[in-house]
């Protein structure tokens, strides 16, 4: 019988599994199904796990991916948080108020700085319980990402005209977080590293800004993931991404997210040998739809990904945790009618 993980694998070298593999972006969710508030989800490693588990073992999908959202690397540089009691850690304020404020920042202990380690730990755990028979995907912040936590969205993208040199500063710093965080990730025994970045979304940045300023990071933080021993780097990049799927391609990366607004059909046209995940929208669909929209989304979606190997089957963004059960159940199950090989 093949694994999800011999699935995915087979999917990632371009070979033609038995199905479809299925790997939605399921984190914080799992926190619903087990009957606890996200804040503790986002505090104690043994219920992360114990809510991933519990998601996996419900629905039977192919990988697992475990996140502790985008506030994580600030946080543990020593940016104020708060913790909601049913929500994810957020930043509270800039780290990074002025630009001298950057020659502060020191690279962090990543086993044990913030929450850092108890993302490491509940990696573990669930590495360890189903690493064997799953894709097990650890998210950390790309160098973009990272930088605007610690220096606010809209102030960095203003700094990317105004300071560039200045930014490259900082995203070398995030980068060597990043690779050093994504290290740890791999030793705890995570199959991928997901990388983080939104903000790269061209609804956010101009694609030819992304190209020059921010893509090298990219380039370098999965060279460095790859040399760590991640088997597959995965770039989530939310929104209409199709302008820069081929950059992504270029950066050496293994798989990259895309979204509802872009069409699995002409993505693969210019992914060249990566996988793409995708593409069903997590909100619409997902958490406002019915078990028959979901279906009959991923039939449309397996359809336009027809003749590419190379496509896993998932959400277009993280699940949202309210999403009603019995939609990520007929997920798996049109997954497993409409993808069959």
């Amino acid at each position: 019988m093949t694994t999800g993980l011999e699935r995915v694998r087979a999917a990632l070298r371009g070979e033609l599994p038995d199905r479809t593999p299925i790997a939605p972006i399921l984190h914080a969710m799992g926190a619903r199904l087990i009957g606890v508030p996200i804040g503790r989800y986002a505090s104690d490693a043994g219920v992360m796990a114990r809510a991933i588990l519990a998601a996996y073992e419900r629905f039977g999908y192919d990988g697992v991916q475990l996140s502790l959202g985008v506030a994580a690397e600030a946080e543990a540089l020593g940016a104020p948080t708060a913790q909601p009691e049913d929500g994810p850690p957020v930043v509270t304020r800039p780290l990074l108020e002025e630009p001298a404020d950057l020659a502060r920042l020191a690279l962090p202990d990543v086993r044990r700085a913030g929450r850092l380690g108890l993302f490491v730990e509940a990696v573990g755990q669930v590495a360890e319980t189903v690493g064997q028979e799953a894709w097990v995907v650890a998210t950390l912040r790309g160098p973009l990402l990272m930088a605007t936590q610690l220096r606010g969205v809209e102030q960095f993208l203003v700094d990317l005209l105004e300071r560039p040199a200045w930014c490259a500063e900082l995203l070398t710093f995030t980068t060597e977080v990043g690779a050093a965080y994504g290290r740890v990730l791999v030793e705890a025994g995570a199959h991928a590293v997901a990388i983080g970045e939104a903000t790269s979304s061209p609804d956010f940045i101009a694609p030819r800004l992304f190209r020059e300023q921010i893509l090298p990071y990219h380039g370098a933080l999965i060279t460095a993931l790859h040399a760590a021993g991640a088997e597959a780097t995965v770039m989530h990049i939310c929104g209409r991404a199709l302008p820069i799927v081929g950059d992504v391609a270029a950066t050496g990366c293994d798989v990259m997210d895309i979204d509802s607004q872009v069409n699995p059909g002409a993505a693969a046209q210019v992914a060249g040998r990566i996988a793409l995940r995708g593409n069903i929208e997590p909100a619409g669909v997902l958490l406002y739809g019915e078990p028959a929209l979901v279906e009959e989304r991923v039939r449309e979606a397996l359809a336009a990904a027809e003749g590419n190997t190379r496509f896993i089957l998932g959400s277009g963004c993280d699940v949202p945790p309210d999403t009603p059960p019995e939609n990520i159940a007929a997920l798996v199950r049109a997954g497993r009618r409409y993808g069959a090989g």
